[in-house]
C-alpha cells in the first residue's frame, strides 16, 4: 500500500465554511464552540464584530452581554429588578445547537522504521534461514487539533471524540490492542552479515472539520426580551457552519482483515560475527 497525501480541497459533507465571511477569526471561534469534542446541545452568546464568545448561562444578566430594559419580565425566574427585563445588548447575539464531527479527508503514511524481529540470522557460509517475526506490537491512536496552546488532544478529549464518531470503520479507527505478529520470513544475508527484520507500521490520519449545527439563533433590537429567533446561522438560510482552519487530525494503525496491524517489512543486515 502506498502512503497518500490529504486532498487539499476536501471539505465536510455538510455546512458552510464561514472563514472570511465574518469580521472575526472564525477558526478560533469554532474551537471555542466545539473544543470539548462533545455533540451535546450547547448555547453561546457572542459578539458579532469581535467573535468573543461566552456560555449563555454565564452571560445571562451580565454586562456587556445583556442590559436592563424597561418593562416587566415575562418570566418568573428572571433576575431583573421589578419593572425591567434583561435584553441582549446590540452587537451580541445568541446561538444554540450541537457540534458534529464529519470526516473531511483521510490519508495513510508509514511511521518510523523499527526493529520487529526478536532474533537475527548470520550467514557464516551456510546461507540464510527462516526468521520468526513474533514480537508483540501495540496499536496506537491519538489526535491533534489545529488551534490551541497544546495541539495534542488530551486522552480525555480523544476518548470523548472517539465516543462521538463511534470508532466507526469509516474513520479507520483502531482500538489500542496488543497483537503478536506470528509469521516466519526467510532471510538470506550476504556471507559474513547478520540479517534481521525491521518494519514501518502503516498509519491512517483522518481529518475532521467540526461542524456546528444551528438549532436556534436569536438577536434583539436592544429592548425586546425574547428578540427574533430563526433556525439558521445569522438568518442566512444555512444551519451548519465550519471554518477551514479549525480541524482535528485523528491517527491510528491501519489493521489487516485479521485484526493485525498493517506493516511494511524490510530486510536489513549488518556486519556479523562468525
Amino acid at each position: 500500500m502506498v502512503a497518500t497525501a490529504p486532498a487539499a480541497s476536501a471539505n465536510p459533507s455538510s455546512g458552510v465554511n464561514i472563514r472570511g465571511k465574518e469580521p472575526f477569526n472564525t477558526d478560533t471561534f469554532m474551537s471555542k464552540m466545539c473544543g470539548d469534542m462533545s455533540g451535546a446541545d450547547k448555547s453561546f452568546v457572542f459578539n458579532i464584530n469581535t467573535g468573543q464568545i461566552v456560555n449563555t448561562k454565564t452571560a445571562y444578566g451580565k454586562a456587556p452581554y445583556y442590559h436592563l430594559a424597561a418593562g416587566e419580565s415575562r418570566y418568573p425566574t428572571s433576575t431583573a429588578p421589578h419593572g425591567s427585563h434583561w435584553a441582549l445588548t446590540n452587537g451580541w447575539e445568541m446561538v444554540s445547537g450541537n457540534c458534529e464531527f464529519p470526516q473531511s479527508s483521510t490519508w495513510t503514511w508509514y511511521d518510523k522504521e523499527r526493529r520487529i524481529s526478536n532474533d537475527s540470522v548470520t550467514n557464516c557460509g551456510g546461507g540464510g534461514g527462516g526468521l520468526s517475526v513474533n514480537e508483540s506490537y501495540a496499536t496506537t491512536r491519538g489526535a491533534s487539533v489545529s488551534i490551541g496552546v497544546n495541539t495534542k488532544l488530551s486522552y480525555k478529549l480523544t476518548d470523548q471524540l472517539s465516543a462521538e464518531i463511534g470508532f466507526s470503520a469509516s474513520y479507520s479507527w483502531s482500538w489500542s490492542k496488543t497483537h503478536t505478529l506470528g509469521r516466519t520470513v526467510t532471510v538470506n544475508p550476504p556471507r559474513g552479515r547478520q540479517g534481521y527484520i525491521d518494519a514501518r507500521p502503516l498509519k491512517r490520519t483522518v481529518r475532521i472539520n467540526p461542524v456546528f449545527h444551528v438549532q436556534f439563533y436569536t438577536w434583539s433590537d436592544g429592548q425586546s426580551e425574547d428578540g427574533t429567533t430563526v433556525h439558521s446561522w445569522r438568518g442566512r438560510g444555512y444551519d451548519r457552519i465550519w471554518s477551514y482552519g479549525y480541524y482535528v487530525d485523528t491517527y491510528a494503525d491501519v489493521l489487516n482483515t485479521d485484526g493485525t496491524p498493517a506493516m511494511d517489512f524490510v530486510l536489513r543486515d549488518k556486519a556479523g560475527s562468525c
